[in-house]
């Protein structure tokens, strides 16, 4: 894993950019830490911007390289760039260009069409992968994301699912996301796309982002700030102060809800996870529930219902954990 900062043992250490570049796109999840001194760092001078640009156009020159299934996890040994790029930029920890795949999950950009990507998640499966600006991409399970690139524009498609996005500047391209009857326009930005019955549920974490129809995206339908949600309410959209925790809970292998009727729980659970709960009646279901609960381990939350919610659950001979309501259950009449 790379270090916070640059150091006197990184080979990259007297070209902050080149290092950064490679520390945020290695395929190693940077920590918060991590992601707060590059954000201190990018901020702190338009020349820093500048600099990281030219890490992401010595990115998409280097081309498509070839991959083996766990490319994801592994650094590339030294990719160099372009002679038009004037300052040194060895990057190092890439995820290796055009062609990354993580378990189930697939990321291919073939050498024919460079700039256009499918990323495909597995259920209980979340994949992050660098894009070919130098931003960032995290799905969540079962998420289908279809990237398109070209000189004139960069995004792509949100299929089905969830994804988490950290866009970086880009003077002549904003990012342009089309989910459902959406499309979602960002020049700098973290933010997060749930796509539920076409219909588009937005995040904003940091900086901002437009949202306006996919048919005509000359209209503006709203302008979202960090901290708010945009959600569909027939053809309008419905904005409120956002939970960020709840939200984004799940990059870190986490459900958190709080107050949920238990159905609704069982639902965002199956969605994440491999594993399976399955309500045996509907008076469970209507049980309201709060907590943090990891979901790729069902036992702890099996656990946890059982004991502060005195509900019946049982695992099935096929794996899945069963719950019913018992006497007394809390939260029924």
């Amino acid at each position: 894993m790379f270090p916070a900062k640059p150091s006197a043992d990184n080979d990259d250490h007297d070209d902050p950019a080149a290092f950064w570049f490679a520390r945020m796109n290695s395929g190693d999840t940077p920590g918060l830490e991590d992601e707060a001194r590059f954000r201190q760092w990018l901020n702190a001078d338009p020349d820093h911007i500048e600099a990281y640009r030219q890490c992401q156009v010595a990115w998409r020159e280097m081309g498509t390289v070839a991959a083996v299934p766990d490319i994801l996890a592994q650094r590339a040994t030294a990719l160099q760039p372009s002679h038009q790029i004037s300052r040194r930029r060895t990057l190092l920890g890439l995820t290796g260009g055009a062609v990354a795949a993580a378990g189930a999950g697939l990321w291919v950009m073939t050498a024919s069409s460079p700039a256009r990507a499918l990323i495909v998640t597995a259920p209980g499966q979340r994949l992050t992968a660098a894009l070919p600006d130098g931003s960032e991409v995290t799905l969540a399970p079962l998420t289908r994301l279809r990237l398109d690139y070209r000189t004139d524009r960069r995004g792509g498609t949100l299929e089905e699912g969830q994804a988490y996005f950290n866009v970086l500047p880009d003077d002549i391209r904003p990012f342009t996301l089309v989910a459902g009857e959406r499309a979602m326009v960002a020049d700098i930005s973290r933010f997060q796309v749930t796509l539920v019955d076409d219909a588009a549920d937005i995040v904003v974490e940091e900086g901002s982002l437009i949202v306006r129809p996919r048919r005509w995206r000359d209209q503006v339908l709203a302008h979202l700030s960090a901290g708010q949600q945009a959600s569909a309410d027939g053809s309008a959209l419905r904005i409120s102060a956002a939970d960020l925790e709840a939200a984004t809970a799940w990059r870190s292998g986490r459900l958190v809800v709080r107050d949920r009727p238990l159905r609704e729980v069982v639902a965002a659970f199956n969605r994440y996870s491999s594993d399976r709960l399955v309500l045996g009646d509907g008076r469970a279901g209507d049980v309201r529930i709060s907590g943090s609960f990891r979901y790729d381990g069902s036992r702890e939350l099996a656990m946890a219902l059982a004991s502060g919610f005195d509900l019946s659950v049982v695992k099935s001979p096929d794996g899945s954990w069963r719950i019913e309501a018992s006497e007394g259950t809390a939260g029924l009449p």
